[in-house]
């Protein structure tokens, strides 16, 4: 039997009583308060909730992972920089408590994995951006940043840069320059964009609008779902040529673009519905748009450039320029477009300063080798190229399109006329496919009992 000296056994007690003591002192995160309506809040005290913090650029020294911050109602006059970071399982939460009740200029997040939720963010910082976790193609991008709930309003630059891996989720933007720029890994749902604020540029000793866009995409594994995007203004619109929902560029230092998923969004008022650019690098591939509603744009639809795997499948064209689905090149042999409803209607005023000589032309591809997959679409009022056998032309017999409601009545002959896509097993509002003995084409699938029109499908077609 060994017999351990009573030194080493002291030293043993002693080790483990510090290594329990530095758990300890961290076996649960802490939660801090910031209350600058307390004519007692002051940045010398502990933050807890009867002691809080007047500032944010305090609280967010020195917080570590699963750390929250609740920032009580008020008017915070700074541009927070966050530096710390948190870890994927454990977030540093920022949270305005009630939502939208604390306002902000901005948020610069130089950490990982932190949440900012439910602040008013109006002003922005040095560039007039609102929530800022950086860019991937600049390598600035921060990692697993949740941005949820927030209300950004009247910027001269961007509203969220949202960093890499990012979540991305219920806030409203109104009133900015633009909306979103989404970078690799990042999930962008469930949020609305309403207005575009144009900034003038002088060219050619003109003043013209800048080009913007709703959302901006860089890099790979990104999805916008459920997004609701609309208001940019007319002027913008017929002047600006370079209004879009969904947009990337693969020059200059910007990275080619792979598996984008733009599925389930409403949106109302650009120049083109997408038009992501692929042709510098020519690399960009794996695109898809599946269950959208798009409604008035002014000279295109759908338009990648230079990406192959395109694929366009049960969205619905309303009044969407010349051409709501225009592929070119060796693209168009590796593309599937089926399903889709395109429709002009009233359409009795001039939308670009151009003047279209061709009628509308519905689904165009420019390629002289195979075509892609083309058929199940349903046209109307635009030029049919006989691209599939199984087509439908006639009126779709819309709901009420006045009031923006674009699903199909009981008696329309898009009723089961698609086929069966087993990656689009829900409609636009989440109404199980299909409901009849086929798919609908479009967007919405009119369920079995087809109630009469109501507000679970109305649009706001601004």
């Amino acid at each position: 039997m060994t017999t351990r000296h009573p030194l080493s056994l002291l030293a043993g007690v002693i080790l483990a009583l510090a290594l329990v003591a530095g758990l300890a002192g961290r076996v649960t995160a802490a939660t801090y308060y910031v209350d600058a309506g307390n004519p007692k809040a002051d940045d010398s005290h502990g933050g807890s909730e009867a002691a809080p913090w007047k500032t944010l650029a305090r609280a967010v020294t020195g917080l570590a992972s699963g750390d929250v911050v609740i920032v009580k109602p008020g008017q915070y006059d700074e541009v927070v920089t966050v530096k710390v970071s948190g870890t994927e399982s454990g977030l540093i939460t920022l949270r305005a408590e009630p939502s939208r009740k604390a306002r902000v200029r901005g948020f610069v997040l130089l950490g990982d994995y932190l949440s900012i939720e439910g602040f008013e963010v109006a002003g922005g910082n040095d560039q007039g951006h609102g929530i800022f976790a950086g860019e991937g193609y600049r390598k600035t991008a921060r990692t697993g940043c949740r941005i949820l709930d927030n209300f950004i309003h009247d910027l001269a630059g961007t509203a969220i840069f949202t960093g890499e891996k990012a979540l991305v989720k219920d806030n409203l933007m109104r009133n900015v320059f633009r909306g979103v720029f989404a970078n690799s890994g990042t999930l962008v749902e469930g949020n609305e964009i309403d207005t575009l604020t144009p900034v003038m540029e002088e060219k050619d000793g003109q003043k013209k609008p800048k080009k913007t866009q709703y959302t901006f995409f860089s890099g790979d594994d990104i999805t916008f779902r459920g997004n609701y995007l609309h208001g940019a203004p007319e002027e913008h619109l017929i002047s600006g040529m370079g209004v879009c929902f969904f947009a990337s560029w693969d020059a200059w230092i910007f990275p080619s673009s792979h598996r984008i998923l733009i599925e389930n969004n409403r949106c109302f008022n650009a120049t083109h519905a997408s038009e992501p650019m692929g042709t510098e690098k020519k690399d960009s591939s794996h695109i898809t748009y599946r269950n959208n509603l798009f409604v008035n744009t002014v000279y295109v639809g759908v338009m990648p450039k230079g990406f192959t795997h395109v694929t366009v499948e049960n969205n619905t064209f309303i009044n969407c320029g010349a051409y709501p689905v225009w592929l070119q090149g060796p693209q168009c042999e590796t593309a599937v477009v089926r399903n889709n409803l395109i429709a002009y209607i009233g359409r009795d005023r001039v939308v670009n300063e151009f003047g279209w000589k061709e009628p509308d032309a519905g689904i165009r591809f420019d390629t002289q080798g195979a075509r892609p997959q083309c058929d199940y679409n349903m046209l109307f009022g635009t030029e049919n190229r006989k691209y599939g056998q199984r087509d439908v032309i006639a009126e779709p017999q819309f709901v009420d399109p006045d009031r923006g409601d674009f699903r199909l009545r009981p008696n329309s002959p898009g009723i089961d006329a698609g086929v069966t896509i087993e990656a689009v097993g829900t409609d636009l509002r989440g109404v199980k496919r299909p409901q009849g003995r086929a798919y609908d084409v479009g967007c919405y699938e009119t369920e079995a009992a087809s109630p009469a029109a109501d507000a679970s499908g109305k649009e706001d077609a601004k």
